[in-house]
């Protein structure tokens, strides 16, 4: 039942383990220099690293996934774009409204782990670039607070500073961003970062002040903040004072639609892989196992690649049932990603609430919160559901309660780490 106590086996040596394992992983700060070079590090392929020799694990120590995952967080442009027409024309409309009245604000498109926001960021990015607009990538959440972190900022290549999109002389970011000439778009990734409970005041009060400024037009120029983050995003807007979004300028991004789905998955199939013949049964198949998610879809698809180039672009059934287990392998692989820092105890714990639940189910704060006090104690259970929601596995729904928020997700947790494990 919901709230029950969640059983354990091990020794109470393990839990030390537990503890320091939150502690550690509550303390990165996404102010810091060191967390900003680390979120923009450029990832390597699968293909590229070699796959590390076994490692002993102790006890207690969240399972390694099968197989390196690099490959499969690939962040960036889509290799194919498809769906997401309403949102795109939302945007356009609104550049066109901030440039013709040189005012700005903020669009902000927040969603579960793997709902393809980066790619929107990417293709919002694009369109902005066709428009007239500079694009500019944020390098982390310093360079809204610190003038030499926004002077490392680019756009097309180059600095900021050339061609005068912002003012070298001003002495805070603000006023850099108010000096410079033309529309410029900001674009930052990893927007829920910007919640950092442990940060000084000092800091929360110049990256606010900024963030408000863009937010509220009060910039003197055409000047957007793209923002894209995960479904507690929001929250961290309004921890810097941010409370109101128009509804045209929020996104809560969800699954692509089926023609969307299928456009992309033939797309990886007939451009990439050169498929022989029409591929809609292997599209059929791909689609029962990904239901509309991005993230998913690469899964699938690059085993896919391997296969039709292996077989001449020959679509078998064969090379189906190939692809379907090399695509489960990678999805697995992917939630224990996003399951990394949290102990078997601990992932037990999380699949003990939500067992009981059906596919997609909700629940509520107290009842999660209830479940990881009574086996980890009060201080660690908020740790616990904080890192879970910086991790997407928790994400609060339009009722303000909480879910799993990709249902296969949901499911991998409790088929792995359920009470019958125990």
């Amino acid at each position: 039942m919901l709230g029950e106590s969640c059983h354990d086996t091990n020794k109470f040596q393990r839990e030390a383990t537990d503890e320091a394992r939150i502690a550690h992983t509550a303390r990165i700060d996404p102010f810091s220099e060191p967390a900003c070079r680390d979120r923009d590090k450029k990832p390597v392929h699968a293909r590229d690293q070699q796959s590390p020799p076994p490692v002993m694990q102790s006890p207690g120590s969240p399972p390694r996934p099968p197989h390196p995952v690099a490959g499969f967080l690939d962040r960036g442009p889509a290799r194919h774009f498809h769906g997401r027409k309403q949102i795109l024309a939302t945007f356009d409309g609104l550049l066109e409204h901030y440039s013709n009245n040189a005012t700005g604000g903020t669009f902000l498109i927040q969603g579960a782990p793997g709902a393809g926001k980066t790619a929107l960021l990417s293709e919002c990015g694009r369109r902005a670039q066709e428009a007239g607009w500079r694009i500019a990538r944020v390098p982390g959440v310093s360079a809204l607070r610190r003038p030499s972190a926004l002077h490392s900022s680019l756009y097309s290549g180059k600095s900021l500073l050339d061609g005068r999109v912002i003012d070298r002389s001003a002495g805070s970011v603000l006023e850099m961003l108010r000096g410079g000439v033309g529309p410029l778009l900001l674009k930052l990734d990893e927007a829920q970062r910007l919640e950092d409970p442990g940060s000084d005041l000092d800091t929360r009060s110049s990256v606010g002040g900024v963030l408000t400024a863009i937010h509220n037009g009060h910039v003197g120029r055409p000047l957007v903040l793209l923002a894209g983050g995960l479904g507690m995003t929001r929250s961290a807007f309004g921890s810097l004072g941010i409370e109101r979004f128009e509804r045209s300028s929020f996104v809560e991004l969800e699954r692509l639609d089926k023609e969307a789905e299928q456009a992309v998955i033939r797309d990886w199939l007939t451009v990439d892989g050169g498929a022989n013949g029409d591929p809609t049964e292997w599209i059929d198949a791909i689609m029962q196992e990904t239901h509309g998610w991005p993230r998913h879809i690469l899964s699938y698809v690059h085993p896919a690649l391997d296969r039709l180039r292996a077989d001449s672009g020959n679509m078998t059934e064969e090379g189906l049932n190939v692809v379907l287990k090399a695509g489960r392998e990678h999805r697995a692989a992917f939630y224990e990603q996003r399951a990394d820092g949290f102990t078997r105890t601990q992932r037990r714990c999380l699949a003990s609430i939500f067992e009981n639940l059906p596919t997609g189910g909700s629940t509520t704060r107290s009842a999660i919160m209830s479940a990881l006090a009574r086996k980890h104690g009060e201080a660690t259970a908020r740790k616990l559901f904080h890192l879970a929601q910086h991790r997407g596995i928790l994400q609060m729904t339009a009722d303000g309660r909480y879910a799993i928020p990709i249902p296969s997700m949901q499911a991998w947790l409790v088929e792995d780490h359920g009470s019958w494990w125990e």
